[in-house]
């Protein structure tokens, strides 16, 4: 294993944050992670770093787009003029003298106008310099262990010598570790692999994600141990899986290298701790407008990140990617990115933290949809406070239940009369309420003198005395009794008056929507999957429709 070291702290020169502003100078310890939605110039973002460092010479960029050529036999090179030719494009001396940023762009590059798109756009075809600057390490390091070696010899000394590990022993240690399944001979100046078979066959056919990783883990590896790194798009062609896996093995060997990632990839961005992260929020062409991503209690990174790269207002729900009320949202709000957050009170908390922290977020707005479970309408009131709204039924499942999603679905399998099939549900609906009335009531109950008990207030508990006094106070004032029969005769009520709409707001049944399915000629679950595809359909305006009515307006 790799040796812990101490990581170096660098300053990196970043461009203006906005227009008519000076460039930036950020302190840096550990790696820097750049983020942004497409279009924001995320490439165009590292080439001005490139270009514009202090001391550009110990800058080098490995570009999104990769010609991952691996010639049958590695050429052979001197140290000096293999690390030329990889980090600056070539090893003429006299031309990288004159201008060397400019020599470094039409050599490297191959980009004589200078264009910073090319630099984007064109294929760097360096996979070849990236192996010969490895092998030449390697003969660096073998050259020295010789001479070290001949020298003991001369002065009769016995004692073992320890051999320091070039980039290649480094690579092969972290591939082991990351890609068991394939054993990489480094050797002869080829790169080869022997798999569990003991097949040999050569490096060039290696798949598009090991001939990656094997690419960066080379051009990381043998740049001066001073470099800043910078690479865009990090996460190309390699599973998630390895992908963090291997640049934290990467940075480990390489510490005194400043890393810069370029990227879209949440996860990734997420997975580098500790790492300053840098959010692009748009490019006019000339100018960015970017920020640092702040640490924001009670929002998970990953989210956060998420939320700063897209240009929609944002909205979190109950549910998981995939889930009911997902579906659903994606539906009703187009114009939103809908952010799963899977309880009420994580939606609740996010939405907060969001608000909470509108002069870092400025450009964000967030809002926040619940059930209305057993909710009290003062509750409800206060969280539409905060841009937190509680859907007009008692849970996601019952919206698909409303009478007006009833009718549509009568309406696409042809029967006849479809008020008489949705009054038949209603009645039906109403019978199943009252059946369960004292379950529901017990339950709504429950969850007031819950919400009651909520409100007791630690502040006031100063001693002993206030303690047990603040609690006999709030316990004296919830009656059980009276707020059961409260709730009962609001049942009571509903099923007196066969009031569906109101049926559905306080009546708790997850699997209502299966209960009804048969009333369609449909198996339990058909009615709901039935739902879901005329969502993608030309039935959609009129799903979308009656759902609205029962979702509320942001």
């Amino acid at each position: 294993m790799l040796k812990h070291k101490v990581i170096s702290t660098h300053k990196l020169k970043v461009p203006p944050k906005q227009a008519n502003s000076k460039p930036e100078i950020l302190d840096c310890c550990g790696s820097v992670v750049i983020i942004g939605a497409n279009g924001a110039g995320k490439s165009k973002f590292g080439v001005w770093i490139e270009q514009n460092q202090l001391n550009s010479e110990k800058v080098h960029r490995i570009s999104a787009q990769k010609s991952l050529y691996f010639p049958e036999y590695v050429p052979l090179k001197g140290l000096e003029e293999a690390e030329k030719e990889l980090l600056f494009g070539t090893s003429d001396s006299s031309l990288l003298k004159s201008n060397f940023p400019i020599a470094k762009m039409m050599s490297r590059w191959s980009n004589a106008g200078l264009s910073d798109d090319s630099a984007i756009r064109d294929g760097l075809n360096d996979s070849e310099k990236a192996l010969t600057l490895l092998f030449a390490r390697k003969a660096q390091r073998d050259s020295q262990v010789v001479k070290l070696l001949k020298k003991r010899e001369r002065e009769g000394k016995n004692e073992t010598v320890k051999i320091p590990k070039s980039p290649d022993d480094i690579l092969l240690e972290i591939w082991k570790d990351l890609l068991p399944h394939r054993e990489l001979v480094i050797e002869d100046n080829k790169i080869n692999v022997l798999t569990s078979g003991k097949t040999i066959y050569h490096g060039g056919k290696m798949s598009d994600g090991e001939r990656i990783a094997f690419y960066l883990m080379a051009q990381c590896l043998c740049v001066p141990s001073d470099s800043i790194v910078i690479i865009d798009e990090p996460e190309i062609h390699l599973h998630k899986s390895l992908m963090s896996q291997l640049w934290s093995r990467i940075e480990e060997a390489q510490p005194g290298c400043l890393f810069v990632y370029i990227t879209h990839d949440i996860d990734f961005a997420a997975s580098r701790v500790g790492a300053k992260k840098l959010w692009l929020k748009s490019y006019d062409g000339k100018h960015w407008n970017w920020g640092e991503v702040p640490e924001t209690e009670g929002l998970p990174e990953p989210i956060l990140l998420e939320i700063l790269g897209s240009r929609k207002k944002i909205l979190f729900v109950e549910s998981n990617i995939g889930g009911l009320d997902y579906k659903v949202y994606e539906a009703v709000y187009p114009e939103f990115l809908i952010m799963p957050c899977g309880g009420c009170e994580k939606v609740i908390e996010a939405t907060k933290a969001m608000r909470g922290n509108s002069a870092l977020y400025p450009d964000v707005e967030a809002f926040g949809i619940i059930d209305m479970d057993y909710r009290p309408q003062n509750q409800i009131d206060s969280l539409r406070t905060f841009n937190i709204f509680a859907l007009n039924v008692a849970e996601i499942e019952n919206i698909f239940c409303v009478p007006e999603l009833l009718e549509v679905v009568a309406n696409h399998l042809n029967f006849d009369n479809s008020s008489d099939i949705c009054q038949r549900i209603a009645n039906f609906v109403i019978n199943k309420l009252e059946q369960d009335l004292q379950n529901q009531v017990a339950k709504r109950s429950a969850s007031e003198i819950q919400f009651k008990l909520n409100k007791f207030n630690e502040k006031e508990s100063k001693d002993k005395f206030s303690l047990e006094k603040t609690f006999d106070n709030l316990v004296t004032s919830i009656n059980a009794n009276e707020i059961y029969e409260k709730n009962l005769d609001l049942y009571k009520n509903i099923i007196l008056s066969k009031d569906y709409k109101k049926a559905l707001i306080v009546y708790h049944q997850k699997n209502l929507h299966t209960l009804i399915s048969p009333f369609f000629d449909l198996k339990s679950n058909g009615y709901l999957k039935l739902i879901l595809r005329l969502l993608s359909s030309e039935r959609k305006n009129d799903i979308v429709s009656a759902l609205k009515k029962y979702t509320p307006p942001l």
